[in-house]
């Protein structure tokens, strides 16, 4: 990617827009954001995530969260705003990304990285053998039956990091909507998921016995392709 210092048109609106942007951040604070306001800002992550995503395929995959985020956030304002969202200060309700952590060492996956990234994304990252297995513990039983049946006897997680994220996002997406999963250039997969999904993703987990991941685990075989993003 060549990028040029050469003045013009888009120097020049990049300028407006950042201007504008602190303009907005000084005016803003939690007591005066609006559905409709919100649902603007967001547009605009949309669309400026839109345009950078055009320097390289590299620079695309970053900027995928985006949109996800942004959908998130509206999603969240007008809950608020239909008084049916828990904010204490603006913020989710707290503990979220505490509980899962809690709930994936219930079940033996340690190696991972949870986050909450203010009131609408989470974010957990783990090896891809352990997403492999977090899909298939957040699979409904009979997806999850026939998951079991078809893999093979060379152990869970045994498939590439592009199976374990589509799987992933896979199994997310039947506790939520606006879950995704892509692979990380260091080869672990990363899900972002709103804190709703996540606590029925919690719910999910806490409802099946922590000794569900010790034994002989299975692969998921190659019914999954691809990474998975929404």
């Amino acid at each position: 990617m060549k990028l040029t210092g050469e003045p013009g048109g888009v120097e020049a609106l990049a300028e407006e827009a950042v201007v504008a942007a602190c303009t907005l951040a000084d005016a803003a604070d939690p007591a005066r954001w609006s559905a409709s306001a919100v649902e603007d800002v967001a547009a605009a992550l949309e669309v400026l995530a839109g345009a950078l995503a055009q320097l390289d395929p590299e620079c695309a995959e970053i900027l995928s969260v985006v949109p996800v985020a942004a959908a998130a956030v509206v999603e969240r304002a007008e809950q608020a705003d239909a008084g049916a969202g828990e904010f204490v200060g603006g913020r989710a309700t707290a503990g979220t990304s505490a509980a899962l952590r809690q709930a994936l060492v219930a079940h033996g996956l340690t190696r991972h990285r949870v986050h909450q990234l203010g009131a609408a994304l989470v974010t957990v990252t783990l090896d891809a053998p352990e997403a492999q297995a977090l899909a298939l513990l957040l699979s409904r039983r009979d997806a999850l039956s026939q998951q079991a049946q078809q893999g093979a006897e060379g152990g869970w997680g045994a498939g590439p990091a592009e199976t374990a994220a589509a799987a992933l996002a896979d199994a997310l997406r039947t506790h939520g909507t606006g879950a995704y999963a892509r692979v990380l250039s260091s080869g672990q997969v990363s899900a972002g998921l709103t804190p709703q999904t996540a606590q029925a993703a919690v719910a999910a987990l806490t409802a099946r016995p922590g000794a569900a991941s010790r034994g002989k685990r299975r692969g998921l075989g190659p019914g999954f392709r691809g990474v998975a993003s929404r």
